[in-house]
């Protein structure tokens, strides 16, 4: 018996059709003359267009540019005196923390020679777990993007450190002693020490025996402040409540995209997986109500899928069913919907949750009532230990477009934001921005907002500076820089 095994492409190949065989023998044709190809009469019939015989010449030309060139030579040079902490081939593992005014995690940052590669999430320290997300995993990359201004510019113009600090501390003194309006624009900053540092910096300014006009601003891109609203007017506590997921044996969420983009969803991911497993004493219960698929919606026992427009009906509906209140205006639908959901609420009791994504505070008062209704404070959401994030006030922000229509701010500090780019009204924010006599931002990039600022003053990457962060009341995590 033969050990010589024959493979076929396809069937063709194996019934050797005279179409395959037609193909496989003009599969690379002889060349022709110059002299026959010039000589032939069809060639005047040709139908090729101009255009394309244009894309033939530039192809040709690129061609021939790529093979002309060499790769750049890459000379190695050993270390004279090599670091204790390096070694050449083996990898340094630095533990710092994320954020950015939006993603949180304790994370484990990977290095070669002092660079760094590769994030991950911390699974020793945090309250992340290890969970981590594409966006912070992602986020080693700015670090090496050209795109990155390499220092301060000046009027769209590169220009220097001292040059721009000298200029910048002379407008402001000059500001403060008119008793000027300074403002500083900065996504929520939850660092102890920036803070201080925004407070140290207040009280320079301020001139002797006079208290400076100046505002700190918060704002956010995705604006959370309808639940801080709706926890004061239901609690007095503009606060956002931490929750927790691992207790709540039936979880309702409305729009609430809590795996992925809701909140501190870093944390809630390990908290949601803790009871989603067979062999666990029990499993959790979840229902979602969304108009678009979510990963969180992908992961649920019961997705429904409902209009934008229906998600306070759907909160009203839930309501209804466990209060036994009528409300009024609530469709059918509506109800035949969430009676299920409402149903296991009320057998769970306490040990539920439900939250809503909307930033509206009617939904999100009506969720506090269901909330409270079922018992669920101080087991499976407390007030007391408020989470961080998302300080930002879109009523704050709003105010401050007014005064600088009315030229009631003098100067205008940026910090970890581009409202132009994500602001509704960016457009017009960029159009007020010409009317502050001394506009400065300290975007890494010149971005929508950057590029309309007389200074440019761009801050380190996370990776490259300290910071610390109390993302709680009870949690304090420092960030160290990876590159040494």
């Amino acid at each position: 018996m033969s050990n010589n095994k024959t493979y076929w492409k396809g069937i063709e190949e194996l019934e050797q059709s005279p179409t395959f065989i037609a193909k496989r023998d003009n599969e690379f044709p002889a060349e022709i003359a110059m002299d026959e190809f010039l000589g032939d009469d069809k060639l005047k019939e040709t139908s090729t267009a101009r255009r394309d015989f244009l894309k033939f010449m530039g192809f040709s030309l690129a061609a021939a540019t790529l093979a002309a060139c060499e790769s750049p030579v890459v000379k190695s040079i050993p270390y004279i005196q090599k670091p204790d902490d390096v070694d050449p081939g083996v990898a340094n593992w630095y533990a710092t923390t994320y954020y950015d005014g939006y993603d949180y995690a304790s994370i484990l940052v990977k290095t070669r020679e002092g660079r760094p590669i590769f994030v991950k999430g911390n699974k020793k320290f945090g309250i992340n777990k290890g969970a981590s997300t594409a966006r912070i995993t992602a986020s080693v990359l700015p670090l090496y993007d050209t795109a990155r201004l390499a220092g301060p510019t000046l009027d769209g113009n590169p220009s220097d450190w001292p040059t721009v600090d000298a200029e910048i501390s002379d407008k402001l003194s000059a500001i403060s002693k008119k008793g000027g309006k300074v403002v500083l624009l900065s996504n929520t900053i939850i660092s102890p020490s920036t803070i201080t540092v925004i407070d140290k910096f207040k009280k320079k300014l301020s001139p002797e025996g006079a208290e400076l006009n100046f505002e700190h601003v918060s704002y956010d891109a995705v604006s959370y402040s309808a639940i801080r609203q709706a926890n004061k007017d239901c609690f007095d506590k503009t606060v956002i409540p931490d929750y927790d997921f691992s207790k709540a044996k039936v979880i309702v969420s409305i729009s609430a995209d809590f795996l992925t983009n809701w909140l501190l969803h870093t944390e809630y991911i390990g908290q949601y997986l803790q009871n989603r497993k067979p062999e666990s004493e029990w499993m959790s219960r979840h229902f979602q109500y969304e108009s678009i698929m979510s990963v969180t919606g992908a992961n649920a026992d019961v997705r429904v899928a409902v209009k934008p427009s229906e998600e306070g009906l759907v909160a009203a509906a839930i309501y209804q069913h466990i209060t036994g209140s009528k409300i009024a205006n609530v469709p059918q639908h509506i109800l035949d919907l969430t009676v299920d959901a409402a149903k296991e609420l009320k057998n769970a009791g306490s040990s539920s949750l439900v939250v809503a994504g909307a930033n509206n505070v009617s939904v999100q008062t009506i969720v506090n009532a269901i909330n409270e209704k079922l018992g669920n404070y101080n087991t499976t959401i407390n007030l007391n230990n408020p989470v961080s994030l998302f300080q930002g006030n879109d009523k704050e922000v709003a105010e401050l477009m007014d005064e600088m229509k009315s030229g009631k701010i003098n100067a205008l500090l940026m910090y970890g934001v581009n409202p132009v780019y994500t602001l509704p009204n960016g457009k017009e924010f960029a159009e007020l921005l010409s009317k502050v006599e001394l506009t400065v931002s300290f975007n890494a990039y010149a971005d929508e907002t950057a590029s309309k600022c007389k200074y440019v003053c761009p801050d380190h990457h996370y990776l490259e500076a300290w910071n610390d962060f109390q993302i709680k009341d009870n949690h304090y995590a420092l960030a160290q820089p990876a590159i040494r």
